[in-house]
């Protein structure tokens, strides 16, 4: 009897393992083609319509041999997506379950694809790699987050009308994933205050959202914010979308005007009210991380070097405000917001 609990056991931790467990288990970089009629896809711009484009991803296993998954494409975005903004959209892909077994993508029906905005410029290839990084920062501190996983890839025109377009990219667990790993459901309701989510889970995010410098972000609005509901109720805010932060300083970024801030370098916090007592065991858990937020920086080659110092610098900033008890009175307590954002 205790052999065959044990072994029902080991089944349904194994089953728990299964979604994502291929692409978001290694941190290896990930070379991929993603074969489609590129000229069409990047001309797709029209952010109202989400128009499926057929396309086929391979990439090679650990053990050298080529696997190729039939998908769909879509663009994706807003902002990025206006050929004014950007030479490229950012994208999404489906795959059928029955496709992705077996491959890479198991148990990952819908991923998001963070793309260089301008293919052709390095300083824009540095953008995507500092928004990963971000990613992965977060994930040291926060207890619920979106996998991320880096990837180097050849887009291929199947109508040969356009020459190959070589760029870095991440892929972005999807918002129902995440939910579904942490036992938890999407809350699609907006106009969420502070009061209504989980303390502990929301004095991470806004401490990250400072860190970085990002201000693009809302809980009301669900802004670069997804919400999740556990079964008794607690709403869990889980930040994604980096790009605008200080911390990439990108050059098509800049902050709301209504924040009175001039650029998106300059820390502003937009979270709930605490005390700095209270602040303490949030700032501990940043500080513990430090050592692995800063080994991130040094983990990708293909980041620049000096932007990688200028990074770690600007976090260094940071910890010397959360260091210091008045420091952290007149950037977080002082600036507080009661509510909401």
């Amino acid at each position: 009897m205790i052999r065959r609990l044990l072994c029902l056991a080991a089944s349904v931790m194994c089953a728990a393992l299964l979604p994502g467990q291929g692409l978001f288990r290694d941190t290896t970089v990930l070379d991929v083609t993603i074969a489609t009629e590129l000229k069409v896809l990047i001309r797709d711009r029209d952010s109202t319509r989400f128009v499926p484009h057929a396309a086929t991803l391979t990439y090679r296993t650990a053990a050298g041999e080529s696997k190729t998954v039939p998908i769909t494409l879509r663009a994706r975005g807003h902002f990025r997506r206006q050929a004014r903004n950007c030479d490229f959209p950012p994208l999404k892909f489906a795959v059928d379950k029955k496709d992705a077994r077996e491959t890479l993508f198991q148990g990952n029906s819908n991923l998001k694809i963070t793309t260089n905005c301008r293919p052709a410029s390095t300083e824009y290839e540095q953008y995507v790699l500092s928004e990963y990084l971000l990613y992965r920062a977060y994930q040291a501190v926060s207890p619920r987050f979106f996998r991320t996983r880096l990837a180097r890839i050849t887009y291929h025109d199947r109508a040969a009308q356009m020459a190959d377009v070589v760029s870095w990219a991440f892929f972005i667990e999807d918002d129902k994933e995440v939910a579904q790993r942490y036992g938890l459901s999407l809350e699609k309701t907006k106009g969420a205050l502070f009061r209504d989510l989980d303390p502990d889970q929301l004095a991470v995010t806004s401490l990250f959202e400072h860190m970085a410098a990002n201000t693009d972000w809302s809980i009301s609005g669900q802004h670069n914010i997804a919400l999740m509901r556990d079964s008794v109720g607690s709403i869990f805010p889980v930040a994604y979308d980096f790009d605008w932060s200080g911390a990439v300083n990108a050059r098509y970024s800049f902050p709301d005007a209504r924040l009175n801030i001039k650029q998106v370098t300059e820390r502003l916090y937009r979270g709930p009210c605490k005390t700095v007592p209270e602040w303490q065991p949030t700032i501990q858990r940043f500080v513990a991380a430090r050592p692995r937020i800063e080994a991130l920086y040094a983990a990708v080659p293909a980041f620049e070097a000096r932007r990688a110092s200028t990074a770690l610098s600007y976090f260094a900033d940071f910890y010397k405000i959360v260091g210091d008890p008045k420091a952290t009175k007149n950037a977080l307590v002082n600036g507080c917001l009661p509510d909401g954002n």
